[in-house]
């Protein structure tokens, strides 16, 4: 703006000189000079190829550089970290979730923590029932199946080893395929994982069982199951693998 004025200054003191030859130079007054003084520097400013238009451009630039950049700057980095926190949110809470389980996942003897002995998953069997010798049987209700799961229980010490889960009062929760759970049947079977109650020889190993009774329609294709634990009011999910 100052060299506009400086140029317009110029401009009027030469169109003063060459008003004319001889003749009394007009005296003007502050107010009339600075009027030709801008109308000089604007006529200067429209024929600049290097800014904007007229000397209205001038302003609002100097303005939104004063105050629009500074209002924008100080919410921005706001709305920046809000955006990023929850852009972040979601995909750290996605994360998480299927880090949880998989860092939660326990094996069954980590699960049950008896001492010496080792508890392994071994494979599973459908039935509509369910029978030991000539003593025991079970059969599922309408509409429904039963769900074995087999597992090995070993003596992995130099010494015998008592294994008491009954008092334990562990409660297994079987999911098949990501549909409700569903809590096993306890029996006092010898065999039964859930009511077990032996002395295991070292190295020796025993084959025990969970039984589940589920939707027939569940256990029809079974690409998934999982397993839950509940003891001593705290619930663990057991890695199957």
């Amino acid at each position: 703006m100052k060299k506009f004025i400086k140029q317009g200054s110029v401009l009027v003191a030469a169109a003063l000189l060459l008003a004319g030859c001889g003749e009394e130079m007009v005296p003007l007054t502050e107010s009339e000079a600075m009027v030709i003084v801008n109308y000089s520097a604007g006529t200067l400013a429209k024929h600049n190829t290097h800014q904007q238009e007229g000397m209205a451009a001038v302003y609002p630039k100097e303005e939104e550089e004063e105050e629009i950049p500074a209002e924008q700057d100080e919410k921005k980095p706001e709305e920046q970290i809000e955006s990023s926190e929850e852009q972040g949110g979601g995909e750290q809470s996605e994360a998480s979730g299927s880090e949880d389980t998989a860092v939660n996942a326990v094996t069954m003897t980590e699960a049950l923590a008896v001492p010496g002995l080792e508890f392994s998953y071994k494979d599973y069997s459908v039935s509509n029932s369910y029978q030991q010798g000539d003593y025991f049987s079970l059969d599922a209700k309408d509409g429904n199946t039963y769900v074995i799961l087999n597992v090995n229980i070993t003596n992995t010490g130099a010494e015998a080893v008592t294994c008491d889960l009954l008092g334990k009062q562990p409660i297994f929760t079987l999911k098949i395929n990501g549909e409700s759970g569903v809590k096993n049947e306890v029996t006092m079977l010898e065999n039964d994982l859930s009511t077990y109650i032996g002395t295991l020889e070292a190295g020796q190993t025993v084959a025990g069982i969970l039984i589940f009774e589920v939707p027939a329609a569940n256990a029809e294709s079974i690409s998934s199951i999982q397993l839950m634990l509940q003891m001593n009011e705290t619930t663990t999910e057991i890695n199957m693998k």
